[in-house]
């Protein structure tokens, strides 16, 4: 698999996370976004490893 697909996944998750915490109010959900775009983060240390 290419590394842009990797990149473009990354970037979507990381989007998705910051708009989740932009646009909610509750703290678990924020909790959750905030987590997903450390996930996004950690797929792209892995695709560049």
């Amino acid at each position: 698999m290419d590394i842009k697909y990797y990149i473009f996944l990354s970037l979507a998750l990381f989007v998705i996370g910051i708009v989740g915490v932009l646009t909610r109010r509750n703290a678990i959900i924020i909790f959750m976004c905030v987590e997903l775009m450390l996930n996004s983060v950690n797929l792209l240390l892995v695709a560049f490893s």
